[in-house]
Protein backbone atom coordinates (compact mmCIF):
# COMPACT_ATOMS: atom_id res chain seq x y z
CA UNK A 1 0.00 0.00 0.00
CA UNK A 2 2.35 2.03 0.72
CA UNK A 3 4.69 1.58 -2.71
CA UNK A 4 1.26 2.27 -4.26
CA UNK A 5 0.85 5.43 -2.72
CA UNK A 6 4.01 6.53 -3.56
CA UNK A 7 3.60 5.56 -7.18
CA UNK A 8 0.61 7.44 -7.75
CA UNK A 9 2.65 10.75 -6.31
CA UNK A 10 5.71 10.39 -8.58
CA UNK A 11 2.87 9.92 -11.51
CA UNK A 12 1.20 12.90 -10.12
CA UNK A 13 4.45 15.00 -9.92
CA UNK A 14 5.37 13.60 -13.45
CA UNK A 15 2.32 14.87 -15.03
CA UNK A 16 2.05 18.10 -13.25
CA UNK A 17 4.50 20.08 -15.23
CA UNK A 18 2.27 19.27 -18.18
CA UNK A 19 -0.61 21.14 -16.59
CA UNK A 20 1.31 24.47 -14.88
CA UNK A 21 0.02 26.78 -16.87
CA UNK A 22 -3.86 26.39 -15.27
CA UNK A 23 -2.78 27.23 -12.07
CA UNK A 24 -0.01 29.75 -13.15
CA UNK A 25 -2.03 31.65 -16.10
CA UNK A 26 -5.66 31.76 -17.29
CA UNK A 27 -7.97 32.10 -20.10
CA UNK A 28 -7.68 32.98 -22.54
CA UNK A 29 -3.74 32.20 -22.49
CA UNK A 30 -3.16 28.70 -24.32
CA UNK A 31 -0.36 26.82 -23.35
CA UNK A 32 1.90 24.93 -26.51
CA UNK A 33 3.67 21.84 -27.20
CA UNK A 34 6.22 21.24 -29.68
CA UNK A 35 3.03 20.06 -31.94
CA UNK A 36 0.32 22.69 -31.44
CA UNK A 37 3.22 25.40 -31.95
CA UNK A 38 3.94 24.24 -35.93
CA UNK A 39 -0.65 24.40 -35.97
CA UNK A 40 -1.04 27.55 -34.48
CA UNK A 41 2.00 29.73 -36.24
CA UNK A 42 1.41 28.75 -39.74
CA UNK A 43 -1.18 31.40 -39.69
CA UNK A 44 0.29 34.82 -40.29
CA UNK A 45 -1.09 36.65 -37.57
CA UNK A 46 0.55 38.72 -34.63
CA UNK A 47 1.45 37.08 -30.83
CA UNK A 48 3.04 37.31 -27.74
CA UNK A 49 4.46 34.07 -26.06
CA UNK A 50 6.01 33.33 -22.36
CA UNK A 51 9.04 30.88 -22.60
CA UNK A 52 8.35 29.84 -19.29
CA UNK A 53 9.38 27.06 -16.00
CA UNK A 54 6.87 25.82 -13.27
CA UNK A 55 9.51 26.70 -10.97
CA UNK A 56 10.63 29.88 -11.58
CA UNK A 57 9.10 33.06 -9.23
CA UNK A 58 9.59 35.60 -11.54
CA UNK A 59 7.25 33.30 -13.99
CA UNK A 60 4.72 32.89 -11.36
CA UNK A 61 4.52 37.12 -10.68
CA UNK A 62 4.20 37.22 -14.77
CA UNK A 63 0.86 35.07 -14.27
CA UNK A 64 -1.34 37.50 -13.32
CA UNK A 65 -0.21 40.12 -15.57
CA UNK A 66 0.11 38.32 -19.12
CA UNK A 67 -2.95 37.03 -18.26
CA UNK A 68 -4.46 39.86 -17.84
CA UNK A 69 -3.16 41.55 -21.03
CA UNK A 70 -4.02 38.65 -22.94
CA UNK A 71 -7.89 39.59 -21.68
CA UNK A 72 -7.26 42.83 -22.62
CA UNK A 73 -6.74 41.71 -26.34
CA UNK A 74 -8.69 38.41 -26.63
CA UNK A 75 -9.05 37.30 -29.73
CA UNK A 76 -7.14 39.85 -31.90
CA UNK A 77 -4.14 39.41 -30.72
CA UNK A 78 -3.32 36.01 -29.14
CA UNK A 79 -1.11 35.46 -25.81
CA UNK A 80 0.52 31.86 -25.35
CA UNK A 81 2.73 29.98 -22.92
CA UNK A 82 5.56 27.23 -23.62
CA UNK A 83 6.81 24.80 -20.65
CA UNK A 84 10.55 25.24 -21.45
CA UNK A 85 10.37 22.55 -18.29
CA UNK A 86 9.06 19.70 -20.54
CA UNK A 87 11.50 17.18 -22.14
CA UNK A 88 9.66 17.53 -25.57
CA UNK A 89 9.58 21.34 -25.70
CA UNK A 90 12.92 21.54 -25.29
CA UNK A 91 14.20 21.89 -28.31
CA UNK A 92 11.78 24.57 -29.51
CA UNK A 93 12.95 26.54 -26.70
CA UNK A 94 16.56 26.11 -27.57
CA UNK A 95 15.58 27.39 -31.03
CA UNK A 96 14.43 30.48 -29.66
CA UNK A 97 17.28 31.18 -27.74
CA UNK A 98 15.95 30.60 -24.38
CA UNK A 99 18.42 31.31 -22.26
CA UNK A 100 16.36 32.82 -19.04
CA UNK A 101 13.22 32.25 -17.97
CA UNK A 102 10.56 34.20 -18.22
CA UNK A 103 11.49 34.86 -21.82
CA UNK A 104 8.88 37.30 -23.79
CA UNK A 105 8.64 37.47 -27.45
CA UNK A 106 6.44 38.39 -29.96
CA UNK A 107 5.97 37.11 -33.20
CA UNK A 108 4.49 39.72 -35.60
CA UNK A 109 3.77 36.87 -38.52
CA UNK A 110 3.81 33.79 -36.93
CA UNK A 111 6.20 31.14 -38.82
CA UNK A 112 6.77 34.29 -41.24
CA UNK A 113 8.87 36.19 -39.08
CA UNK A 114 11.29 36.85 -37.18
CA UNK A 115 10.52 36.80 -33.63
CA UNK A 116 10.68 40.04 -31.33
CA UNK A 117 12.21 39.64 -27.70
CA UNK A 118 9.60 42.18 -25.53
CA UNK A 119 12.84 44.09 -23.04
CA UNK A 120 9.62 45.97 -21.37
CA UNK A 121 8.14 46.34 -18.45
CA UNK A 122 6.07 42.76 -17.46
CA UNK A 123 2.37 44.76 -16.66
CA UNK A 124 -0.31 44.57 -18.50
CA UNK A 125 -0.28 48.00 -20.09
CA UNK A 126 3.58 48.06 -21.59
CA UNK A 127 2.22 44.44 -22.77
CA UNK A 128 -1.22 45.20 -24.52
CA UNK A 129 0.41 48.35 -25.94
CA UNK A 130 3.97 46.88 -27.25
CA UNK A 131 1.26 44.02 -28.93
CA UNK A 132 -1.10 46.79 -30.42
CA UNK A 133 2.37 47.91 -32.52
CA UNK A 134 2.81 44.93 -33.86
CA UNK A 135 -0.19 45.48 -36.37
CA UNK A 136 1.09 47.21 -39.71
CA UNK A 137 -1.49 49.26 -41.69
CA UNK A 138 -3.06 47.50 -44.51
CA UNK A 139 -6.11 48.87 -44.41
CA UNK A 140 -6.44 52.13 -46.47
CA UNK A 141 -8.18 54.85 -45.46
CA UNK A 142 -10.52 57.53 -47.55
CA UNK A 143 -12.09 60.82 -46.85
CA UNK A 144 -15.64 60.97 -47.44
CA UNK A 145 -15.87 64.67 -47.99
CA UNK A 146 -14.38 63.99 -51.27
CA UNK A 147 -18.13 62.67 -51.90
CA UNK A 148 -19.37 59.13 -51.61
CA UNK A 149 -18.92 58.12 -55.60
CA UNK A 150 -15.46 59.43 -55.70
CA UNK A 151 -14.98 57.30 -52.48
CA UNK A 152 -16.23 54.00 -53.52
CA UNK A 153 -14.56 54.58 -57.42
CA UNK A 154 -11.00 55.08 -55.46
CA UNK A 155 -11.85 51.98 -53.53
CA UNK A 156 -12.77 49.68 -56.14
CA UNK A 157 -9.94 50.89 -58.56
CA UNK A 158 -7.13 49.36 -56.37
CA UNK A 159 -5.91 46.12 -56.32
CA UNK A 160 -8.90 45.05 -58.95
CA UNK A 161 -7.40 41.21 -58.58
CA UNK A 162 -8.13 41.03 -54.90
CA UNK A 163 -11.98 40.77 -53.26
CA UNK A 164 -12.92 44.14 -51.47
CA UNK A 165 -14.44 44.74 -47.76
CA UNK A 166 -15.08 48.30 -46.77
CA UNK A 167 -16.03 49.23 -43.22
CA UNK A 168 -18.33 52.61 -43.55
CA UNK A 169 -18.42 54.53 -40.13
CA UNK A 170 -21.02 56.56 -39.06
CA UNK A 171 -18.86 59.12 -36.58
CA UNK A 172 -15.27 57.66 -35.77
CA UNK A 173 -12.50 58.97 -37.62
CA UNK A 174 -10.07 56.61 -36.52
CA UNK A 175 -9.65 53.08 -37.87
CA UNK A 176 -11.01 50.41 -35.16
CA UNK A 177 -7.92 48.43 -34.18
CA UNK A 178 -10.05 45.08 -34.80
CA UNK A 179 -10.64 46.44 -39.00
CA UNK A 180 -6.55 46.81 -38.34
CA UNK A 181 -6.20 43.48 -37.27
CA UNK A 182 -8.66 41.52 -39.74
CA UNK A 183 -6.61 43.92 -42.39
CA UNK A 184 -3.25 42.16 -40.73
CA UNK A 185 -4.96 38.85 -41.09
CA UNK A 186 -5.93 38.81 -44.58
CA UNK A 187 -3.65 40.79 -45.95
CA UNK A 188 -2.34 39.83 -49.80
CA UNK A 189 -6.13 38.17 -49.86
CA UNK A 190 -8.02 40.93 -49.07
CA UNK A 191 -8.63 44.43 -50.03
CA UNK A 192 -10.01 46.55 -46.86
CA UNK A 193 -10.93 49.57 -46.20
CA UNK A 194 -12.47 52.42 -44.41
CA UNK A 195 -14.15 55.66 -44.28
CA UNK A 196 -16.46 57.71 -42.21
CA UNK A 197 -19.79 58.60 -43.28
CA UNK A 198 -21.15 62.05 -43.66
CA UNK A 199 -24.39 63.14 -41.92
CA UNK A 200 -25.82 62.50 -44.84
CA UNK A 201 -24.60 59.10 -44.96
CA UNK A 202 -23.31 60.12 -48.84
CA UNK A 203 -21.13 56.69 -48.69
CA UNK A 204 -23.83 54.14 -47.78
CA UNK A 205 -26.16 56.22 -50.44
CA UNK A 206 -23.69 55.61 -52.96
CA UNK A 207 -23.27 52.29 -52.26
CA UNK A 208 -27.07 51.59 -52.50
CA UNK A 209 -27.46 50.28 -48.74
CA UNK A 210 -28.52 53.30 -46.84
CA UNK A 211 -32.29 52.95 -45.61
CA UNK A 212 -33.70 56.50 -44.05
CA UNK A 213 -35.83 53.85 -42.07
CA UNK A 214 -33.20 52.48 -40.88
CA UNK A 215 -32.20 54.00 -37.18
CA UNK A 216 -28.63 51.77 -36.84
CA UNK A 217 -26.21 54.40 -35.10
CA UNK A 218 -23.06 51.48 -35.95
CA UNK A 219 -20.52 50.58 -38.54
CA UNK A 220 -21.51 49.14 -41.76
CA UNK A 221 -19.61 46.30 -43.96
CA UNK A 222 -19.66 46.09 -47.38
CA UNK A 223 -18.18 43.27 -49.64
CA UNK A 224 -17.28 42.71 -53.20
CA UNK A 225 -16.17 39.64 -54.84
CA UNK A 226 -13.25 39.99 -57.34
CA UNK A 227 -15.02 41.92 -60.68
CA UNK A 228 -17.70 42.15 -59.25
CA UNK A 229 -19.61 45.57 -60.09
CA UNK A 230 -20.67 48.79 -57.91
CA UNK A 231 -24.53 47.00 -58.05
CA UNK A 232 -23.01 43.49 -56.87
CA UNK A 233 -22.25 44.33 -53.48
CA UNK A 234 -22.92 42.20 -50.35
CA UNK A 235 -23.46 43.41 -46.88
CA UNK A 236 -22.81 41.58 -43.33
CA UNK A 237 -25.47 41.88 -41.29
CA UNK A 238 -23.86 39.65 -38.12
CA UNK A 239 -22.30 40.69 -34.90
CA UNK A 240 -19.68 43.21 -35.43
CA UNK A 241 -17.28 41.10 -33.76
CA UNK A 242 -13.77 39.79 -34.68
CA UNK A 243 -14.46 36.18 -35.08
CA UNK A 244 -17.90 36.30 -36.51
CA UNK A 245 -16.36 39.50 -39.26
CA UNK A 246 -13.55 36.92 -39.85
CA UNK A 247 -15.53 33.34 -40.18
CA UNK A 248 -17.84 35.50 -42.55
CA UNK A 249 -14.84 36.71 -45.19
CA UNK A 250 -13.14 33.73 -45.25
CA UNK A 251 -15.87 32.01 -45.76
CA UNK A 252 -16.20 34.42 -48.96
CA UNK A 253 -12.59 34.05 -49.51
CA UNK A 254 -13.25 30.15 -49.92
CA UNK A 255 -16.39 30.80 -52.60
CA UNK A 256 -18.96 29.06 -49.98
CA UNK A 257 -20.46 32.01 -48.16
CA UNK A 258 -22.08 31.68 -45.26
CA UNK A 259 -25.87 31.26 -45.09
CA UNK A 260 -27.01 35.34 -44.44
CA UNK A 261 -30.46 36.91 -44.03
CA UNK A 262 -31.56 38.87 -46.62
CA UNK A 263 -29.60 41.85 -45.73
CA UNK A 264 -26.83 40.44 -46.88
CA UNK A 265 -27.58 39.49 -50.70
CA UNK A 266 -26.24 41.41 -53.10
CA UNK A 267 -28.32 44.48 -53.95
CA UNK A 268 -31.46 43.98 -55.78
CA UNK A 269 -31.89 40.55 -54.37
CA UNK A 270 -35.18 39.85 -52.56
CA UNK A 271 -37.07 37.28 -50.75
CA UNK A 272 -40.17 36.97 -48.64
CA UNK A 273 -39.27 37.60 -44.98
CA UNK A 274 -40.25 34.82 -42.29
CA UNK A 275 -42.81 35.71 -39.88
CA UNK A 276 -41.14 37.18 -36.68
CA UNK A 277 -41.35 35.14 -33.46
CA UNK A 278 -43.44 36.60 -30.39
CA UNK A 279 -39.99 36.39 -28.39
CA UNK A 280 -38.19 38.18 -30.94
CA UNK A 281 -40.46 40.91 -31.21
CA UNK A 282 -40.56 41.01 -27.63
CA UNK A 283 -36.40 41.54 -28.20
CA UNK A 284 -37.10 43.84 -30.84
CA UNK A 285 -39.82 46.17 -29.29
CA UNK A 286 -37.10 46.01 -26.09
CA UNK A 287 -33.74 46.78 -28.31
CA UNK A 288 -35.93 49.78 -29.84
CA UNK A 289 -37.15 51.29 -26.25
CA UNK A 290 -33.17 51.50 -25.20
CA UNK A 291 -32.80 52.75 -28.60
CA UNK A 292 -35.09 55.64 -28.07
CA UNK A 293 -34.63 55.79 -24.37
CA UNK A 294 -30.73 56.38 -25.42
CA UNK A 295 -31.70 58.93 -28.38
CA UNK A 296 -34.08 60.92 -25.80
CA UNK A 297 -31.63 61.25 -23.00
CA UNK A 298 -28.59 62.54 -25.65
CA UNK A 299 -31.37 65.13 -27.19
CA UNK A 300 -32.24 66.11 -23.74
CA UNK A 301 -28.29 66.70 -22.85
CA UNK A 302 -28.21 68.81 -26.10
CA UNK A 303 -31.15 71.29 -25.09
CA UNK A 304 -29.90 71.38 -21.68
CA UNK A 305 -26.83 72.68 -23.32
CA UNK A 306 -28.13 74.96 -25.76
CA UNK A 307 -30.36 76.35 -22.65
CA UNK A 308 -27.19 77.24 -20.66
CA UNK A 309 -25.90 78.79 -23.49
CA UNK A 310 -28.96 81.20 -24.30
CA UNK A 311 -28.87 81.83 -20.53
CA UNK A 312 -25.54 83.04 -20.82
CA UNK A 313 -25.64 85.10 -24.09
CA UNK A 314 -28.67 87.00 -22.54
CA UNK A 315 -26.90 87.91 -19.48
CA UNK A 316 -23.65 88.90 -21.14
CA UNK A 317 -26.05 91.40 -23.65
CA UNK A 318 -27.65 92.54 -21.04
CA UNK A 319 -24.90 93.48 -18.91
CA UNK A 320 -22.91 95.17 -21.89
CA UNK A 321 -26.33 96.68 -22.52
CA UNK A 322 -26.58 98.51 -18.98
CA UNK A 323 -23.03 99.54 -18.71
CA UNK A 324 -23.44 101.04 -22.38
CA UNK A 325 -26.51 102.85 -21.11
CA UNK A 326 -24.41 104.05 -17.94
CA UNK A 327 -21.60 105.89 -20.35
CA UNK A 328 -24.22 107.58 -22.56
CA UNK A 329 -25.87 109.27 -19.65
CA UNK A 330 -22.52 109.76 -17.91
CA UNK A 331 -21.82 111.72 -21.50
CA UNK A 332 -25.20 113.26 -21.56
CA UNK A 333 -25.38 115.22 -17.92
CA UNK A 334 -23.13 118.33 -17.72
CA UNK A 335 -19.87 118.43 -15.81
CA UNK A 336 -19.91 120.19 -12.62
CA UNK A 337 -16.70 121.15 -11.15
CA UNK A 338 -16.52 119.32 -7.93
CA UNK A 339 -17.24 121.25 -4.20
CA UNK A 340 -13.95 121.32 -1.88
CA UNK A 341 -14.82 118.89 0.73
CA UNK A 342 -13.83 120.18 3.94
CA UNK A 343 -10.70 118.95 5.40
CA UNK A 344 -10.93 117.52 8.96
CA UNK A 345 -7.94 117.21 11.28
CA UNK A 346 -7.29 114.44 11.06
CA UNK A 347 -7.34 113.54 7.73
CA UNK A 348 -5.26 117.15 6.56
CA UNK A 349 -2.05 116.14 4.44
CA UNK A 350 0.98 116.17 6.18
CA UNK A 351 2.46 119.24 5.72
CA UNK A 352 6.70 120.47 4.64
CA UNK A 353 8.63 121.29 7.61
CA UNK A 354 8.82 124.53 6.31
CA UNK A 355 9.80 127.22 9.48
CA UNK A 356 7.16 129.87 9.58
CA UNK A 357 8.55 133.51 9.89
CA UNK A 358 5.96 136.38 11.23
CA UNK A 359 4.52 138.51 8.41
CA UNK A 360 6.07 141.75 9.31
CA UNK A 361 9.73 139.99 9.89
CA UNK A 362 9.77 141.21 5.71
CA UNK A 363 8.48 144.91 6.33
CA UNK A 364 10.65 145.08 9.57
CA UNK A 365 13.43 144.15 7.33
CA UNK A 366 12.62 146.73 4.59
CA UNK A 367 11.88 149.77 6.84
CA UNK A 368 15.30 148.71 8.62
CA UNK A 369 16.99 148.70 5.03
CA UNK A 370 15.41 152.21 4.17
CA UNK A 371 16.34 153.70 7.60
CA UNK A 372 19.82 152.70 6.51
CA UNK A 373 19.93 154.13 2.90
CA UNK A 374 20.71 150.60 1.63
CA UNK A 375 18.70 149.60 -1.32
CA UNK A 376 16.05 146.94 -1.03
CA UNK A 377 16.23 143.69 -3.51
CA UNK A 378 13.27 141.36 -3.46
CA UNK A 379 13.39 138.23 -1.82
CA UNK A 380 14.49 134.70 -3.67
CA UNK A 381 11.61 132.03 -3.80
CA UNK A 382 14.01 129.53 -2.42
CA UNK A 383 10.99 127.72 -0.31
CA UNK A 384 9.17 126.96 -3.55
CA UNK A 385 12.03 125.16 -5.39
CA UNK A 386 12.28 123.15 -2.40
CA UNK A 387 8.66 122.39 -2.48
CA UNK A 388 8.74 120.87 -6.54
CA UNK A 389 11.44 118.88 -5.63
CA UNK A 390 10.55 117.20 -2.62
CA UNK A 391 7.06 116.66 -5.41
CA UNK A 392 9.05 115.28 -7.70
CA UNK A 393 11.10 112.68 -5.59
CA UNK A 394 7.70 111.66 -3.94
CA UNK A 395 6.20 111.01 -7.42
CA UNK A 396 9.52 108.90 -8.60
CA UNK A 397 8.78 106.77 -5.46
CA UNK A 398 5.68 105.89 -6.15
CA UNK A 399 6.30 105.06 -10.34
CA UNK A 400 9.04 102.47 -9.29
CA UNK A 401 6.90 101.08 -6.32
CA UNK A 402 3.83 100.20 -9.57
Amino acid sequence: MHWSALTLALAALATAPQLFAAGMYREPVKELDSKSWNRVMSVEHASMVAFVAPWCGHCKNLGPEFSSAAQSLAPLIPFYTVNCNEEANRRLCAEHDVKGYPTIKAFPRGKKGAARPYEGQRNRGPMVEYAKSLIPERVKKYRADEGGDAVVTKFLDEKPALPHALLVHPSAPSIPFLWKVLGHRLSGKMFLGYVRDTPKHEVLSTVGVYDAADKRDTARLVYWPVGASRAEVVEYDGALKFNAILEWLEAHLSGTPLPSSSADKPKGASEPEPAASDASKARASATDKATDDADAKRRAKLEESERRDRLRREKLAAKQAAEQEQEDEEAASPVDAPAPEPVEEDEAEPQLDIPVESPHAEHEEVAGEQESGTPVDAPEPEVAEDFEEEAEEEKENVHDEL
